[in-house]
């Protein structure tokens, strides 16, 4: 008699403990009226976060929800969803992709099926079709069963160009390509009456960047982030990883090391020094104000590395 009642009891409690956890994954954080932020952890990908170790953010107008990227995985993209309904209870409407790495875009599917209208520029589709296979093999190998049920889907209706003017329930916006960031085709969400930017992975903040082998190159990403900062000059900016920060603080984190990286490592593979002495020399150099930032001890040294392959 009350074995199913301690079952159910049982279940009920895993299902509460289970929402508890998931709402604990992102952290809504209000930016300005309807505007916020939803911040995830400073780490790696793991199951605990189902790959969604960034900030994303979210946009409440009269007409519904513009949700700015949308989860690493299925279950990523359910992480966003619970966060949202902490803020309100109007639907998605619009899903705006800032780029092309996982938890940028694998959750639009979750969306679409809900009715919402999948946003993106067109040299951000690009790179999210040519990347998608490697993106879910990777996900299934580091995640296993959390990375379940996820599928790529892109924008069907990609925008040309590099940048493109938009309104939702009469919220200004506009989506903004200034070159190759984090990866090539990462954009800007700019909300210019609010001056503020949701600057996908173009901008790290309290943790440290990393530099990958996807195209994209540690000078280019350099001089995109000075190109953002001097066309808009935002008071406010939602990073990509990190909670929402200043123009100073941006630079500081994300601007200056990567002009740091340019200036050490650029002339040591130019002139061909040895690669792991190079490594070893510029960590032991590597300012106080990045050793402070999360994750260094994990990152410095292989971006010095990937730098100067770069360069060579």
């Amino acid at each position: 008699m009350f074995k199913p009642l301690l079952k159910a009891l049982a279940t009920a409690a895993f299902a509460v403990s289970a929402l508890a956890a998931q709402a604990s994954v992102l952290q809504p954080v209000k930016v300005a009226d309807d505007i916020y932020a939803l911040v995830g952890p400073l780490g790696q990908r793991d199951a605990a976060n189902a790959g969604d170790n960034a900030t994303f953010g979210a946009i409440v107008t009269p007409d519904g929800v513009i949700l700015i990227d949308s989860g690493a995985t299925k279950v990523g993209a359910e992480h966003i969803e619970t966060a949202l309904k902490t803020i309100t209870p109007k639907p998605v409407r619009w899903v705006i992709n800032t780029g092309s790495q996982d938890h940028r875009w694998l959750g639009n599917a979750t969306f679409a099926a809900q009715g919402a209208k999948i946003i993106a520029l067109d040299s951000t589709v690009n790179v999210q079709q040519a990347n998608a296979t490697q993106e879910i093999q990777g996900l299934k190998m580091l995640l296993g069963e959390i990375a379940a049920g996820t599928v790529p889907m892109s924008s069907p209706d990609p925008l040309p160009g590099n940048a493109a003017r938009l309104n939702l329930g009469g919220v200004d916006l506009e989506l903004r390509h200034f070159g190759a960031g984090h990866f090539p085709g990462d954009a800007v969400v700019w909300l210019p009456k609010q001056h503020i930017a949701f600057s996908g992975d173009l901008v790290f903040a309290d943790r440290m960047l990393g530099l990958l082998d996807n195209g994209s190159r540690v000078d280019q990403w350099a001089q995109t982030f000075s190109t953002f900062a001097a066309a808009l000059k935002p008071k406010i900016i939602v990073p990509g990883h990190g909670k929402p920060c200043s123009l100073a603080q941006a630079q500081a984190q994300t601007g200056d090391y990567l002009d740091w990286l340019v200036r050490e490592v650029q002339p040591a593979a130019q002139n061909m020094d040895d690669l792991e002495k190079t490594v070893q020399r510029v960590h032991a150099a590597t300012p106080e104000a990045f050793r402070k930032l999360d994750n260094f001890e994990n990152i410095d040294k292989k971006n010095i590395n990937r730098a100067y392959l770069e360069f060579q």
